[in-house]
């Protein structure tokens, strides 16, 4: 029992302080704890969301009234007072006033299993905290990765448009020379206003990415971020599936919770067998008679009578069937990550290999390609088409390395949320 009041005691000043949350979260929007401007990298934004984010004070406030709910779980109901008068129309005989404070005490143990209830829930509220700061990570992870990658794109296109003005110059005095006609140099022109399309829909991406990130840590959509330096490094060694199913079991938050779900629907169904057992109510008081003579004094013991009458039998069947509901989702839960952990990690491994697949040879030779084929063209040879289709075929392996790489971002934050930490 110390270390349940030890936990509980806590929960007075986790009250307090989430009460008095403005000047400290103002103070850590102004001063994030970063290793650079925010936004630079997800680490900065993960602290940043941990601070600031609505929905996690909900989620400690949700658990601060957990707490303050168990800390009264194993009270005594509040006492009675009565004052029963007794008349009688024989002279001989005294009325009087009989006044009596009566307190029930719960027996067999029943305010402990309350308590223990109780803890179970807070453990519960616990977990699910646990498990909303987890997932606003795993969403901060996926969307700095989109914000970091979108803003590799528009990089890749910033030099698909250096490659299109060399084109252009090319085709111009390839035509300038009698060898060439102009609507090469149109389409030269073309590819060039493609370009910068693309870019202004890119910039809108980064944009809308910026927005987002924003709102996930709980700043004004609008509020500057700083330009995003590198992603998350993957892990050296590739994980075991088996490995990350046992890390999950131990160190899952939503794990937890259920877990303490059930444990604390086993205490209500304990409990509600032993609504059969009575309790024991106990008063005293003051006889005052109304002839003046001295106070005497009364006492009383009762017991109530569980009868047959219903109550009894169904809050038994329903706290067996919510015992029975809490075991199934624990089970479901844990199939679930289980499933889920399986799916990420076979989409990461192969997201690893293609990325390996495009770096080491899809750019390489799409790179080589467009060079040979525009130098071709500059020196009067094939035709504008053939140079357009390489550079094409470069950038797409450019953007399938980009959204390759997203995919091994997106699959490692599933994995460290399912986790429960960091890989």
């Amino acid at each position: 029992m110390g270390a349940q009041w030890m936990r509980l005691g806590a929960s007075g000043m986790l009250v307090a302080s989430l009460i008095a949350w403005e000047p400290a979260f103002a103070q850590a929007a102004a001063h994030p704890a970063t290793d650079g401007p925010l936004g630079a990298t997800v680490d900065g934004l993960r602290a940043a969301g941990e601070q600031l984010s609505p929905a996690l004070r909900a989620a400690a406030l949700d658990t601060a009234a957990t707490a303050a709910k168990a800390e009264g779980a194993d009270a005594l109901d509040d006492p009675t007072i009565t004052d029963s008068y007794q008349y009688y129309k024989d002279p001989g005989v005294f009325s009087a006033h009989t006044i009596t404070v009566s307190q029930a005490f719960p027996l067999w143990g029943k305010r402990d299993l309350r308590k223990t209830a109780a803890l179970a829930d807070l453990d519960e509220a616990r977990g699910q905290e646990r498990a909303a700061t987890d997932a606003l990570d795993e969403q901060i992870k996926v969307a700095f990765a989109q914000y970091f990658l979108t803003g590799r794109e528009l990089a890749v296109n910033r030099e698909i448009g250096e490659l299109d003005r060399r084109m252009r110059a090319a085709a111009t005095a390839r035509y300038g020379q009698g060898g060439g006609d102009q609507t090469a140099v149109i389409q030269a022109q073309a590819e060039e206003t493609a370009v910068k399309t693309e870019a202004v829909r890119l910039q809108g991406e980064m944009d809308a990415a910026r927005v987002r990130l924003n709102a996930l840590v709980g700043r004004s959509g609008d509020a500057p971020l700083a330009e995003p330096k590198r992603l998350r490094p993957l892990p050296a060694v590739e994980p075991a599936l088996a490995a990350l199913v046992e890390r999950a079991s131990a160190s899952n938050p939503t794990l937890a919770a259920n877990d303490a779900a059930v444990s604390a629907a086993r205490s209500r169904r304990t409990l509600a067998d032993k609504a059969w057992y009575p309790d024991i109510t106990v008063g005293a008081g003051p006889l005052i008679q109304t002839n003046n003579r001295p106070v005497g004094f009364a006492a009383t013991v009762g017991l109530n009578i569980p009868l047959a009458w219903g109550r009894e039998a169904s809050g038994q069947h329903e706290a067996a069937a919510r015992l029975g509901a809490a075991q199934q989702k624990y089970e479901a839960a844990a199939r679930e990550i289980e499933g889920t952990l399986g799916e990420a990690l076979a989409k990461l491994r192969a997201a690893r290999a293609t990325e390996a697949l495009l770096h080491d040879e899809a750019m390489p030779q799409a790179h080589a390609t467009f060079e040979t084929v525009l130098a071709n063209y500059s020196q009067g040879k094939g035709e504008l088409a053939a140079a357009i289709a390489a550079e094409h075929q470069m950038h797409d392996v450019d953007l399938r390395l980009l959204q390759t790489q997203l995919d091994e971002q997106m699959a490692l934050a599933v994995i460290e949320r399912l986790i429960g930490g960091d890989l």
